[in-house]
């Protein structure tokens, strides 16, 4: 708990308040709540009322790196992806930045923060820290770039398992070529339902598994329907590439791997909200990829997922193990 009131310094060069004391770093609920009352609530319109006839203000965060500019960890051989804990604790002093940086854009609403290459309003951590809030494509991207260049922090990547796309279904910052891996995990969006589902692209079975958070929301042929265009195009792309041919592995599939793809629905923890999707895709790629179990991904853990995301994208980096 903290004690007494905490003053953080403005990016205007100005003293702003920052009431603390009663906030209980070791309830992440009680930081949420927090965080709310200035991102969502009342105080960001009386803000908002005087400070929108202002010039915007954009403040550089962090930059994007690429693979070959991460700096590695200096940690423990026995440190790897597959001893990440989900649920380890925020630090208590990086919620004190979050809060100060949140009240901060309370106090401010024209700043724009650029983390990474989104230029975030103050919309942007309102919907990520308010329950049932949905994730956007920045939020999903922003999310799995860090997840990306954690894996490179870690290890000495070459040949790697997994790496992800981004929301474009692009090759991004910090990801591997397909060549150089077994496993393709996507963030998709199904437009005709508004809703975010992940996707593994299974490289040696030549197969596609869905991991669905609201498999009541599309019946299963529906769903394959929605993403038949990508189980023609996947074996097509590959094909033209000469992957198979040129790749550092051949693919044990039974059939003619060319064909289209089949798409399998996996048995995996379901929402129990509307707005969670995103933060669910996000769960089920990092633990998948840490070949962690999904059993952490709950809706009860979903607000405390929130909260370690905007801790992370605020400063960068995805937490270690």
């Amino acid at each position: 708990m903290l004690v007494g009131d905490d003053i953080g310094e403005s990016t205007e060069g100005t003293k702003v308040e920052v009431t603390l004391g009663d906030i209980d770093l070791d309830q992440p609920r009680a930081v949420l709540s927090q965080l709310n009352v200035w991102l969502n609530d009342e105080g960001q319109g009386v803000e908002r009322g005087v400070q929108l006839r202002k010039r915007k203000r954009i403040i550089p965060m962090w930059k994007i790196v690429e693979a070959s500019e991460v700096v590695k960890k200096n940690l423990p051989k026995t440190t790897g992806l597959r001893t990440l804990d989900p649920m380890k604790a925020i630090p208590h002093d990086d919620m004190v930045k979050l809060l100060k940086l949140c009240s901060e854009w309370r106090h401010n609403p024209n700043l724009v923060m650029q983390f990474g290459n989104v230029e975030a309003e103050i919309e942007f951590f309102a919907s990520l820290v308010k329950a049932d809030g949905w994730l956007k494509g920045d939020h999903i991207d922003l999310g799995l770039y860090l997840i990306r260049k954690r894996q490179q922090q870690l290890e000495e990547v070459e040949i790697s398992d997994w790496t992800t796309t981004d929301v474009f279904f692009m090759v991004p910052a910090c990801g591997l070529d397909w060549q150089n891996t077994y496993k393709v995990y996507v963030p998709c969006m199904l437009q005709k339902y508004k809703h975010w589902v992940a996707l593994e692209i299974d490289l040696i079975q030549c197969e596609i598994k869905v991991y669905d958070s609201m498999v009541s929301l599309i019946p299963d042929q529906s769903l394959k329907e929605e993403l038949g265009p990508l189980s023609i195009t996947i074996p097509n792309l590959l094909h033209t590439l000469d992957f198979y041919e040129e790749g550092v592995y051949a693919n044990e599939c039974t059939r003619d791997w060319w064909c289209p793809w089949p798409i399998h629905r996996v048995d995996v923890p379901q929402q129990a909200n509307q707005g969670d999707c995103g933060m669910f895709v996000l769960k089920y790629i990092e633990l998948l990829s840490a070949e962690i179990s999904l059993a952490t991904c709950t809706s009860q853990n979903m607000p405390f997922f929130r909260l370690k995301l905007a801790a992370e994208i605020a400063w960068g980096d995805a937490y270690m193990p």
